[in-house]
């Protein structure tokens, strides 16, 4: 029979091992999605989206939406979730027979930001809400920003 310090120790390393699994995943997602960032990069005029980028580069440490690098932005939700919401921005305002791969691998990796369950849906559609509003904003009034 298992004494409570080995009951204990094996939770632990459960728990670790969920952890760990957890990050890699938003990692590999976060990867993936820079990689349609680095795609789109030189087919896009970026100066119509430079409201937005600038939106999303306050989530982002030490480097950009277009060059993501550092293991701490990789391993956040938070930057996962703000390259969804400028490519979704982008390929919004793009024709939509531009960026067919790059589109449908975004929908596969939002598909599964969704199975990770970072935030909840509402939690989400509030955070579109304020990018939008910050765009807006931008728009009326762009010597403001």
């Amino acid at each position: 029979m298992y004494s409570h310090k080995q009951v204990a120790l094996s939770l632990e390393r459960q728990h670790s091992r969920h952890v760990k699994h957890y990050y890699r995943a938003i990692t590999d997602v976060n990867l993936e999605l820079a990689k349609i960032h680095k795609q789109i990069e030189f087919n896009i005029n970026k100066e119509l989206y430079k409201h937005v980028t600038d939106y999303v580069n306050q989530y982002i440490s030490y480097t950009t939406i277009w060059n993501i690098k550092f293991v701490y932005n990789l391993e956040s939700p938070e930057v996962l979730l703000m390259q969804l919401f400028h490519l979704e921005y982008i390929f919004m305002h793009e024709p939509a027979n531009a960026f067919i791969k790059e589109r449908r691998i975004l929908n596969e990796q939002k598909e599964r930001f969704n199975q990770l369950k970072p935030y909840t849906k509402e939690h989400v559609q509030l955070r579109r809400q304020k990018m939008l509003h910050f765009i807006n904003e931008y728009e009326k009034n762009p010597t403001k920003h």
